[in-house]
């Protein structure tokens, strides 16, 4: 088996980099706002549920990375990390495929010193990196996702650039990694597209209509461009699409992780989007979300997965 490699995000879960966070939240205590966090959390809390994340794929038998520990005898990183509350939502820094690592430069200034990180991170892994993101441009993970089909789905959100996302595309399709780059244009205010839509097993997505519909998406491959609706792109590639409202939506009934076939992740509440998921054929463990979520950012955040089989 290899080491690294995702083709699109509901393929069966083998290794994921995670990162326990420690005293560095204090850092997002003192200032919520500057972080974006919610408020302030109780790190204890905060810390055993995160906790209780990485037991839960452990026992559904995912290798788990945990980024302070593949770098506990680098002294620089851990200086690093000492400043990087955020650095729990490993989804923003990086992606990978099977290329390797794509390294972000992220949108909020105050999440830049992740990236080196993550790079050295990966590298202690052995996942090879294979494209990084230039100054100006930003761009981070909760916006991406590969879906089956060498398709891949990038929102242009108030924290990415136009050009990250050419150059992601361009990257993405000369080395044949998709064949088709789809650009959500989301509508101002929204940071990530995990909050809107997420791909299940057996070609199902959580969708929010609303927000994936206010402007039409750009679709494009090696050859050609065009505009079009999303939803109406899943519907005509047989996907069965669960629907959620406003406040589902606001509650993160979208950022799923999908671990394998009939087994997803998500934090506890949203009964209904719970029920339409089981009802396919598709249990989801729940982890408490009250204190994680204050730092806006919900399983699918915490997680960068490394390998899909």
């Amino acid at each position: 088996m290899p080491e690294f490699g995702v083709t699109h995000e509901s393929a069966d879960l083998k290794r994921v980099l995670v990162h326990h966070p420690g005293r560095e939240l204090e850092l997002a205590n003192r200032d919520p706002v500057a972080h974006h966090f919610d408020c302030a959390v109780n790190i204890d809390q905060f810390q055993s549920d995160h906790r209780m994340l990485m037991d839960a794929l452990t026992e559904a038998g995912v290798e788990v990375l945990d980024v302070g520990t593949l770098l506990a005898d680098d002294q620089q990183m851990q200086g690093l990390i000492k400043h990087a509350p955020n650095l729990v939502f490993t989804r923003d820094s990086s992606t990978v495929t099977e290329a390797g690592a794509i390294l972000f430069r992220m949108g909020l200034p105050s999440r830049r010193a992740e990236t080196p990180i993550i790079r050295a991170a990966h590298e202690a892994a052995g996942t090879p990196i294979a494209h990084q993101l230039k100054e100006p441009e930003t761009f981070e993970g909760g916006g991406f996702a590969l879906l089956e089909g060498k398709v891949a789905v990038a929102g242009l959100c108030d924290r990415a650039t136009k050009g990250a996302l050419n150059d992601l595309g361009d990257f993405l399709l000369k080395e044949q990694i998709i064949d088709q780059f789809i650009q959500l244009n989301m509508p101002k205010g929204y940071v990530h597209i995990d909050g809107e839509f997420a791909e299940l097993p057996g070609k199902r997505a959580i969708a929010h209509r609303s927000s994936l519909e206010e402007n039409p998406a750009t679709f494009r491959t090696r050859t050609e461009a065009w505009d079009g609706s999303f939803l109406e792109w899943l519907v005509d590639d047989d996907y069965d699409i669960i629907e959620i409202t406003d406040q589902e939506c606001n509650d993160m009934a979208a950022n799923f992780l999908t671990v394998h076939s009939d087994l997803c992740i998500h934090y506890t509440g949203n009964p209904r989007v719970m029920k339409e998921v089981r009802d396919r054929g598709i249990e989801v463990v729940q982890i408490p979300g009250d204190e994680m979520r204050r730092g806006c950012g919900g399983i699918h955040c915490m997680t960068c997965p490394v390998l899909r089989v």
